[in-house]
């Protein structure tokens, strides 16, 4: 997927498609030696294509680390989190949501200090500081601590982070039924804060593991490789949010109101959701 065939998507279906963009074009001109890495190019990329008014808003995550990676280069908490920094004030200068990268998918060769996601992907309470520095910036956490595997570690960092700050959001499309109990439950959370979405589904297949805890989950087994068929990540994710025994007003907001708001999209009726509680 490039910027400008998620442009062009959005031009021929503008009734059914919204899309965001990441400084793509920019790294790729670092990696074949065209311009050299650093923050401000990466600013200077978002801004152009903000500027188009053809996307609204920056992810998948913000591309905040040295590209291209190198394994003796390592990226540390103060760094990654000033150049996020940078990020969200492009952000805020166009209105916009930004997205920050936690989870990693198991079977694949996993860096923590660098690699294109960085550090901050393994611990999501740095966002604190993103989020408490520009409290006018929607920030969607990707994943909420949940991309592919079965521990909740991340994931319980990811609902600290949303509890704190009124601008912060869980994407939970690799969620489980059971992980939405305890942030629905959460008078600082709710369904208010929650944003389904997920991958497509093209490299990470579910590991079926009936009578355990969970019963199936998304990751990339090690030994078989990848997958060769178009997994089906939707599918298992909504019949996982169909067991939720919550209101249907609820429901429409994490399957759609949610991303209303923080999209600033035009739906047909706007009695389709219920308005959001004031926090």
């Amino acid at each position: 997927m490039t910027n400008e065939l998620n442009a062009e998507i959005v031009a021929r279906h503008p009734d059914r498609f919204v899309a965001v963009c990441n400084a793509q074009a920019y790294l790729r001109r670092v990696a074949e030696g065209e311009e050299e890495w650093s923050i401000a190019g990466v600013c200077a990329e978002l801004d152009r294509l903000l500027c188009t008014g053809n996307y609204a808003g920056i992810g998948e995550e913000a591309p905040s680390v040295p590209y291209p990676p190198r394994p003796d280069r390592l990226v540390s908490r103060e760094e990654q989190i000033e150049n996020q920094m940078a990020v969200a004030e492009i952000a805020r200068r166009h209105g916009v949501s930004m997205r920050s990268h936690t989870g990693s998918a198991m079977g694949y060769d996993v860096r923590y200090s660098t690699g294109v996601l960085g550090p901050s992907n393994f611990n999501p309470l740095w966002a604190h500081d993103l989020a408490s520095a520009y409290p006018d910036v929607p920030i969607i956490l990707d994943h909420g601590g949940i991309q592919g595997w079965w521990s909740e570690r991340l994931w319980e960092d990811c609902l600290h982070v949303a509890a704190a700050h009124d601008n912060v959001y869980l994407e939970t499309g690799l969620w489980w039924a059971e992980l939405y109990d305890k942030p629905l439950a959460d008078p600082n959370i709710g369904p208010e804060k929650l944003l389904w979405g997920t991958d497509w589904g093209a490299s990470i297949p579910f590991h079926s593991q009936p009578g355990r805890y969970p019963p199936a989950y998304a990751v990339q087994v090690r030994s078989r490789g990848p997958v060769g068929h178009q997994v089906d990540t939707w599918g298992w994710s909504l019949r996982e949010l169909a067991r939720l025994r919550i209101p249907q007003d609820d429901l429409n907001l994490i399957l759609g109101g949610n991303a209303v708001r923080l999209f600033k999209l035009e739906p047909p009726l706007r009695r389709l959701f219920r308005e959001p509680e004031v926090r």
